[in-house]
């Protein structure tokens, strides 16, 4: 019986992955600026920006208001920052629920890119892969690359 799993994606970016990498550790709180989906950001604990902060997320995905209370995890050597579900809809789904992202700077023959990975475990054997959530991912990270590439924020909505 298989309960735990992995999804993976890599998404080639256009936007510097120096700035991308910026942009998830650091400045976390102009997504609901740049992603259509994603509706607003409340700090729990901590900051934007630090390892270990807690932050809870509303955002819509396949037509239903959902929240995603996160712990964030960053490692620097690796470009990488980490969401651990402990909160939200999708522990309603799933047992555990993480969502990695890893920016990987261009090479000589590949583009930059940003590889997200979900780390899950269901209750049940029969119960779904987060397939809707990977595209809700895949989504996102392409409308950051966008906004990066766009200009500087105007607005934010985040609470």
């Amino acid at each position: 019986m298989v309960l735990r799993g992995k999804l993976s994606a890599e998404i080639e970016i256009k936007s510097h992955p120096e700035n991308y990498f910026k942009r998830m550790k650091e400045e976390l709180h102009h997504l609901p600026d740049a992603v259509s989906g994603i509706h607003g950001v409340e700090v729990h604990e901590g900051d934007f920006k630090t390892h270990g902060s807690v932050k809870s997320w509303s955002y819509t995905l396949d037509g239903k208001k959902e929240t995603y209370k996160e712990r964030f995890e960053i490692d620097e050597a690796s470009w990488s920052v980490t969401m651990v579900a402990v909160d939200g809809d999708v522990l309603e789904r799933y047992k555990s629920f993480r969502v990695i992202y890893k920016i990987v700077p261009a090479t000589i023959h590949e583009p930059p890119t940003v590889k997200v990975t979900l780390a899950y475990e269901k209750y049940k054997e029969a119960d779904a892969d987060p397939h809707k959530e990977m595209e809700f991912m895949v989504t996102m990270v392409e409308e950051i690359d966008k906004h990066l590439l766009a200009g500087p924020v105007i607005s934010n909505k985040a609470t």
